[in-house]
This record gives structure tokens, sequence and C-alpha cells, in this order.
């Protein structure tokens, strides 16, 4: 799976393969998960945004938000410059320069979508090329891993069952990391383009222009998709490399019955506020709307969280109370893997 571990693993992986040795090899793993360093200034947002104006935490959570700021090519450009004025070691920042954009390319293949060419482009993208729980990067990272911990295990003179292990591995290691290298480096590349033809096949098969960015991995080889059927329901369909498109239903746009002018207003004044905001997970809005004599409750979720149980990536609500006689609304956030979670953006008085 693509976490901290992996992206440790592959910068191991960048060690072996290049040799390197002592406080050369720490700083390469170092710069390997550097970027996930950014859970510390992501925790100071998540303690201070219930305190922060509605522009103030756009701004900041471009800065501080997970997967934002320190998985952009700017600051990968500036830790990498810092650290080729510190050490003047060339070897050593292309090492470093091959672990932490190893890093922000595995982020960006995967399910969650970044911005890594902010400021410059601040719309976010993904290529959601392979699942988060991908079984291929999964075993290449684990192995650069496994190959440190029998070194250290042999030398405390401990599993000595499995020394043919060690033995062999001594003996061909040199192989084995190229191979792995190799292996790891063509699936990277070919992963995009696989999912390409995938997507071109789906799109022919349900005669319809299937975003690419938003068919989202969901497990091994399978792809989640959708697209706007009409004006009130989108489409929305599995796909495998082995199955091509082989389950589909339709989704309501709005999931509530009477529709008044009155009603209309606060939709459209939820779909601005949400379209205003950060992180903007959703991409097939769906708006459920209830109201009693002083409130207005507008709901928005994506159409495909109810086919994405364990998967963080638009598994959320936007909810947001607006008060009919004096033209305020709080916005809430909520996780709807933790049902009990919630988080309030802030309360505004509409101008």
């Amino acid at each position: 799976m693509v976490i901290s571990l992996s992206h440790a693993g592959i910068g191991l992986l960048i060690v072996l393969l290049l040799g390197l040795r002592g406080r050369e090899s720490k700083l390469v793993v170092l710069f390997s998960v550097l970027p996930d360093f950014d859970f510390i200034p992501y925790a100071i947002f998540m303690l201070l945004e219930k305190n922060l104006s509605y522009e103030m935490r756009n701004n900041l959570f471009y800065l501080m938000g997970h997967r934002e700021f320190m998985h952009s090519v700017l600051f990968i450009t500036i830790a990498l410059l810092i650290l080729h004025i510190l050490k003047k070691n060339l070897l050593l920042t292309i090492s470093c320069a091959l672990a932490i954009f190893s890093h922000v390319y595995l982020d960006y293949a995967t399910s969650w979508k970044m911005r890594p060419f902010f400021p410059f482009i601040k719309e976010s993208s993904t290529l959601g090329a392979f699942d988060f729980f991908d079984p291929i990067v999964t075993v290449i990272s684990l192995i650069p891993l496994f190959i440190l911990l029998l070194e250290y295990q042999r030398n405390k003179g401990k599993w000595t069952k499995i020394a043919w292990i060690h033995k062999y591995m001594q003996q061909n290691r040199r192989t084995i990391i190229v191979s792995i290298t190799w292996v790891f480096v063509i699936w990277c590349a070919l992963a995009p383009f696989t999912k390409l033809m995938l997507v071109d096949h789906a799109s022919a098969a349900e005669d319809n222009d299937i975003s690419y960015q938003n068919a989202a991995p969901i497990s091994f080889g399978k792809f989640l998709g959708a697209y706007d059927f009409n004006e009130t329901h989108y489409q929305i369909f599995e796909a495998s490399y082995w199955n091509s498109v082989y389950r589909s239903d339709f989704i309501p746009k709005k999931s509530y019955g009477n529709i008044t002018a009155e009603n209309s207003r606060y939709i459209s004044k939820a779909a601005v506020l949400y379209n205003s905001g950060l992180p903007q997970e959703i991409d097939y809005p769906v708006y459920d709307l209830t109201e009693n004599s002083t409130t207005v409750i507008v709901t928005i979720s994506d159409a495909r969280s109810v086919y994405v149980k364990y998967w963080a990536y638009f598994k959320v609500e936007y909810i947001f109370f607006f008060e009919k006689e004096n033209s305020t609304y709080v916005a809430f956030m909520k996780d709807q893997r933790k049902a009990k979670h919630s988080v309030t953006l802030n309360r505004f008085i509409d101008s």
C-alpha cells in the first residue's frame, strides 16, 4: 500500500541501487518520506480551522493541508536547492531528487487528487492509475526493507534457519535490486497508459466521454467511473482490465421531492459555497434538501460514495444549515466513515 513505509522502501531501493552508505543513505530515505511530514502543519491547521474565516481557511489549506504544498514541485525544488547548497554533493542531490519525486508520483498516481503544480496551477488533479493497495508497489517497496531487516538480524546472530535466503540475496543482491527497480519503473510508467486504454474502451462501451482522472481505482485493476447521463441522473459504472464495463447504475442528482423557487435558491447557495472552498473531494455532487419552518438543510455528497466502502476520497458530506429569517448559515464537513465526526467550517452572514 502507498503509505510512508512503502515510500521509505522505495527510498531504500534507491540507496541500494546507487550504493550509498552512512549519512547519505539516511538522507535519501528521509527525502523519500519528507512530503508526509505535512501532517505536522496539517494537525495545526485542524486545530485552528474552526476559528478561521472561510477565505483564510482556503488560503492556509493550500500551505498546510495534507498532500498540498509539501507535495508540490515548488516544495521539492526548494528542498533540493537547500540540500545542494548545504551538501554540495551532486550524486546525493540526484538521489534525494529521485526519492522525493518517487513519493509525489506515487501519491499522484493513486486515488487522491493533489495540486502538484501549485501555485502555478491551483486546480486539483490525479492520475489515479493504480489503487492505494496496489500489490506490485507494495511488494517492491517491502523487498528493500526485508533485505535491510535480514541483514540486521543476521548480524545479531538471529534468523539462522533462513540463512540460505541471506546467502542467496548476498550473492545476487545487485541482480535483485536492478530487477525490482526495472519492474517498479515499468509499472509506474505503463499504469497510466493501461488505464487510458481502459477509459477509452469504457467511453466507447458507454457511448460517452468518460473523465480519465475521475475514473477512480477501487482495487487492483478495477476502476469506478461516472458521467452525466442526463439532467437528473448520473451513470455510475465499474470497469476492470479483464471484464471491461461490468456494472452500471443510475444515481439521481437531487434526492428530494418538491422543488420551489425558494428551495432552488438555497441549493444554489450551497453549490457556490462548496465550489469556493477546499479541498473539493466531490466530483459528482448529489444534493439533498430538508426544511422546517425556520431552517433549510442542504447536504452535498458524491454520487460514487455508496460504492466505495474503505476509502477516504469523496467519502465526505458537506452540510449547510440556512436560517430563513436572518440569512445566516453554518457549514459542516462530515466524514461518512465516522458518523460522529464532523468539522464546523464556519458561521456566516449572507450579504
